[in-house]
């Protein structure tokens, strides 16, 4: 019995040697180790790494589930032991119900004892945050070649989901912009472009609307297929000098959040400080800045999901290029008060300079690894569990009342929104229901075909948290201090976002409900409805004749009073990458508006009026229109210095052509910040009160009730009463005694705050947020906010519509 103990021990020795002496080491794939200094891998290169795996190991299988905003193919690999994947859909099927509350208590209890825990690790997000992607690979080669306990007890008890590269597109413009620039002056210099083709940095901004394709396949797999317990979401860079932020999150909590997600989510934070401690890594940091109220990136709409989001942000240098911090750079404190030099709670061992290069921030993103995947084995069965508990509990909760449910009527303002709204909750991962037949709730009659969205359902808490208003907690340092400002924003509520009507219900009642389904709408030219402006577009590329009334109708039975062209746009387009320009050009894009990316360059050697017949300005502020990215420092310990050809802005010689564009009839639109440049420049007959010193007005980004000039025709289609978010933004005073100004709309006199958190809404009140004014020809026309804000803003599409077909009409 001893020798055949003994010999079966050499067996699975020699076929541990044998399976991982065919796996190829990253360093034998890449030519170089990740992390070494000066060195960056593309996509094609890490892409390929896991196919060699997955073709060497039956402990990974790699499939594509979803193609990139430009086409590249994106991948999941699914790691873990041989056996486990042979059973993949059966894990997955037990993940599925649990997540779902569908199973009776005792066999949930059968479930989690027989499931292994599901995990989701994403990397290179945010592409110029470059570690996480290029550590990638050795997680995976460890996992699948390691013999220690510790992996192979993750292999036996956990499923991993790695995306080693969630961004692709913007892995490959940044690792190419570096490689170009390597021990050249420009070596550090800032990629000049958006490292996602819309978004930007806020392609982590997406994970409620789901406007971008990365987006949705994402979400797919998360609520709608694998529904793991832990999504791990890695990121750069924490507040200096740490070495790495890790859970827990600071304040404020969103009470939405189900408790017992955020006590998973300190516990895992938890593990990786202690594990950080007993591998001698300092520089370790909690509880600042990142906090647990937002709602919209992919390790916060987990949250709302009953699953525990977690985020880390480890330390940043540019690119692969290492760097000495001096101990005397390190001085102040957090933005909690707490001193970067002396240990704290949360802080208990400060980093007090040295080298720093891609190498050691890939060790501290493995350590963390290793840290959540070690607790996700030692207590899957707990975390199996846990998540049908929340699910049954958010069930009980919604069965209770208050709210019970939401009625969406079928008569909306804009019919187009209320489905847009609907097909987002419902992809990710809302119940959905439409009633059969007419029935009567909180004392109102609604009729057959209503949209009803229980609140007795697992992921209640994005439901809710999506539908009410946002209060955003008065937390201050201490009495009389400035209030804690959020991490992203304050307010987010969806309805007032896309400017649908909700019914919230608080009482039981009863309805034939069946599951909703997107119907088909029929082309359209009502101006209420936002859909209204595709039917346009195709009408217009058709050659098909369209007409506006001066009442806001469309080819009806009011004298026309404009015949529309297809519009000429020109979009301003910065050297450096502006998250509000890709977002105008979603919108754009979305509605079928043609446009023409305009450069510096272009806006310089004028003109302009001949080819366009409206400009747009997203937001950015005057100076950086004016004088863009200067000369940065090239010297031995700076090379931060970008290229000439992205160096610049418009200048005088720019602005003199857009003061001659709009005087010669043309129709310049400013966002937000932008305004300043006509206002200061041209000038313009109307001024910034919030600009004047005096005023104070704090809006860290929420929703505004706004009154609506809608004989305008700017504001064609707009209800009276509208919402309007801000960030801040624009109070316009008129000083023009003459007319040139014409007010479109202004901010509510009452009850301005719709979901969010703002002060001193006195110095707005009343006053204009839309304005047109008049400059020679043509016009001007200021928004004091950005009515496409990250392509969110669905009720405030329509005005920059409207603007942009106007300025190309023919006047009747």
């Amino acid at each position: 019995m001893y020798m055949r103990a003994r010999y079966l021990l050499v067996l699975l020795w020699v076929a541990a040697l044998c399976r991982g002496a065919g796996v190829p080491a990253p360093a034998e794939h890449f030519g170089f180790r990740p992390g070494d200094d000066y060195k960056l891998a593309d996509y094609r290169q890490i892409s390929s790494y896991f196919q060699k795996l997955a073709a060497s190991s039956d402990r990974i299988r790699v499939e594509e589930f979803g193609k990139s905003t430009l086409g590249k193919p994106m991948y999941v690999a699914f790691i873990s032991d041989a056996a486990n994947l042979r059973r993949l859909d059966r894990y997955r099927e037990i993940s599925r119900r649990l997540a779902l509350g569908e199973a009776t208590a005792e066999e949930a209890r059968r479930l989690a004892a027989e499931g292994k825990a599901i995990v989701w690790i994403d990397s290179g997000l945010h592409a110029t945050e470059v570690a996480p992607a290029q550590h990638a690979p050795e997680l995976a080669w460890r996992l699948v070649t390691g013999e220690d306990d510790e992996v192979r007890a993750i292999r036996r008890d956990v499923i991993l989901l790695q995306v080693p590269v969630i961004n692709p597109d913007g892995l490959d413009w940044v690792a190419h912009w570096y490689r170009d620039n390597v021990g050249t002056p420009h070596e550090t210099a800032s990629l000049p472009r958006l490292y996602h083709r819309y978004a930007g940095h806020d392609n982590n901004r997406d994970w409620f609307m789901l406007n971008l394709a990365e987006t949705r396949h994402v979400t797919r797999m998360l609520f709608q297929e694998w529904f793991p317990q832990i999504v791990y979401n890695q990121h750069q860079k924490p507040p200096f000098p740490a070495r790495i932020f890790v859970p827990p999150y600071a304040e404020p909590l969103n009470p939405n959040i189900p408790a017992p997600v955020m006590a998973g989510i300190n516990l895992i934070g938890a593990a990786m400080r202690d594990r950080f401690a007993r591998e001698n890594k300092p520089g370790v940091l909690s509880y600042v800045s990142f906090d647990g109220w937002w709602n919209g990136g992919l390790r916060s709409a987990p949250a709302f999901h009953n699953m525990h989001g977690i985020l880390t942000e480890t330390a940043l240098n540019s690119y692969a290029t290492p760097k000495v911090y001096e101990e005397s750079e390190i001085h102040g404190t957090f933005a909690n008060g707490i001193p970067v030099r002396e240990p704290s709670v949360f802080y208990d061992r400060p980093w007090m300079g040295g080298r720093w290069a891609l190498r050691d921030a890939i060790d501290y993103i493995l350590t963390s690894d290793f840290a959540l995947l070690n607790t996700a084995a030692a207590l899957r069965s707990d975390f199996l569990l846990k998540a049908w508990q929340m699910a049954r509990a958010a069930i009980a909760t919604g069965e209770k009342g208050g709210p019970y449910a939401y009625v969406v009527p079928p008569e909306q303002w804009d019919a187009s929104a209320a489905d847009e709204m609907l097909e987002r909750l419902a992809f990710a991962g809302v119940q959905v229901k439409r009633a059969r037949e007419e029935f009567t709730a909180g004392g109102k009659r609604y009729p057959a075909g209503t949209v009803v969205l229980p609140a007795a359902q697992p992921f209640r808490a994005y439901l809710v948290d999506l539908l009410e208003p946002q209060r955003y907690p008065d937390i201050r340092s201490g009495p009389g201090g400035p209030v804690k400002r959020p991490y992203d924003v304050a307010g987010w509520t969806l309805r007032m976002l896309m400017g649908v009507a909700v019914d919230r219900v608080d009482q039981r009642f009863e309805a034939p409900l069946e599951p909703w389904r997107p119907s088909e709408r029929k082309p359209s030219l009502d101006r209420r409805d936002t859909h209204s402006f595709l039917t346009l577009a195709d009408m217009l590329k058709r050659g098909e004749t369209v007409r506006w009334a001066a009442d806001g109708t469309a080819n009806g039975a009011a004298p026309a009073a404009w015949e529309l062209r297809v519009p000429r746009v020109a979009l301003y387009q910065p050297p450096a990458g502006y998250a509000d320009v890709g977002w105008t050009e979603w919108v754009l894009e979305r509605f079928r508006v043609p446009y023409t990316a305009v450069g510096n360059q272009e806006v310089q050697k004028g003109g302009l009026r001949e080819r366009f017949d409206s400009l747009i300005l997203a937001s950015q502020s005057a100076a950086s229109i004016l004088h863009g990215a200067r000369q940065g420092r090239s010297d031995s310990r700076d090379r931060s210095a970008q290229r000439p050809e992205y160096l610049g802005g418009i200048g005088l010689e720019g602005l003199a052509a857009l003061d001659a564009f709009v005087r010669e009839g043309g129709t310049l639109i400013t966002f937000d910040r932008a305004a300043d440049l006509p206002v200061e420049f041209f000038p313009l007959p109307v001024r910034n009160v919030l600009r004047s010193g005096t005023a104070r007005f704090n809006c860290p980004g929420s929703l505004l009730r706004v009154n609506v000039d809608n004989s305008h025709p700017l504001a064609h289609g707009m209800p009276p009463e509208a919402i309007a978010f801000s960030t801040g933004g624009y109070a316009f005073e008129d000083d023009s005694p003459d007319g040139e100004v014409r007010v479109i709309a202004r901010y509510a006199t009452k009850d301005l705050l719709a979901s969010g958190w703002i002060s001193g809404e006195s110095a707005v009140a009343g006053k204009a947020l839309l304005v047109e004014v008049r400059h020679g020809a043509g016009r001007v026309v200021l928004f004091g906010f950005r009515p496409q804000f990250r392509s969110q803003t669905y009720a405030t599409f329509r005005l920059l519509l409207n603007a942009l077909y106007l300025a190309s009409a023919r006047a009747l």
